[in-house]
C-alpha cells in the first residue's frame, strides 16, 4: 500500500454500471440470510443517493442516504475489510455529511443492523458519532426513521447543525 492511499481513491454518485461490484461488496459483508443483491443496489441507485468509494481497480466502499425533514438517514454503508475503514470510511462519510449539510439536515443518522461489526462501530465513533437508542430520539425524527427500521438496527447518530431548526427555513 502506498504512502498515499487517498491519492488515487475518490468517492463518486454510482453507476448503473457498478451495480454488480455494489452487490459483491455488499454480499461479501453481510450474514447469508440478509439476502441483498443487485436488485437491492437498483433499488439504492434510483431512490437514494448512492456513494461509492472507487480506487480505480476497485470498490472499496458504498453509502446510500437520504434526506427527509431535515434528517440525512444513512442505512446503507459497507466499507471492504480488505481496507481500514479510516480510508474509504472516513471519505463515503464526508461526502455524506457534506451533501447534507447543503440541504440543512440537523444530523447524520446511521442505521446499523444489529450484526454490524465492533470494528465498524468504534470508526464511526471516532468521525463523531454516538450510539443513541431509539427512545432517545426527538419525536420528528423517531417519525423520520419509522420507514428505515425493519427487523433489528441500531442507531449512531452525529449532529450536523448546533440546534434543531424550530422554524422554516
Amino acid at each position: 500500500m502506498s504512502a498515499e492511499p487517498d491519492e488515487f481513491l475518490q468517492v463518486r454518485r454510482a453507476k448503473r454500471g457498478d451495480l454488480a461490484a455494489v452487490a459483491s461488496l455488499v454480499e461479501e459483508m453481510t450474514p447469508a440470510e440478509a439476502g441483498i443483491g443487485e436488485p437491492e443496489g437498483m433499488d439504492w441507485l434510483f431512490s437514494k443517493g448512492l456513494w461509492v468509494a472507487d480506487d480505480g481497480r476497485s470498490l472499496l466502499g458504498v453509502a446510500a442516504w437520504q434526506a427527509e425533514n431535515l434528517v440525512a438517514v444513512t442505512d446503507v454503508f459497507y466499507v471492504s475489510p480488505a481496507h481500514p475503514p479510516a480510508l474509504a470510511g472516513r471519505l463515503l462519510l464526508e461526502k455524506t455529511e457534506a451533501e447534507a449539510a447543503l440541504l440543512m439536515c440537523e444530523a447524520n443518522v446511521m442505521v446499523l443492523a444489529d450484526w454490524t461489526p465492533e470494528p465498524m462501530r468504534a470508526f464511526l465513533e471516532d468521525q463523531g458519532y454516538e450510539a443513541v437508542l431509539w427512545e432517545d430520539l426527538h419525536s420528528i425524527w423517531r417519525e423520520v426513521l419509522k420507514e428505515f427500521l425493519t427487523g433489528k438496527k441500531d442507531l449512531m447518530v452525529k449532529r450536523l447543525r448546533e440546534r434543531m431548526v424550530m422554524v422554516p427555513l
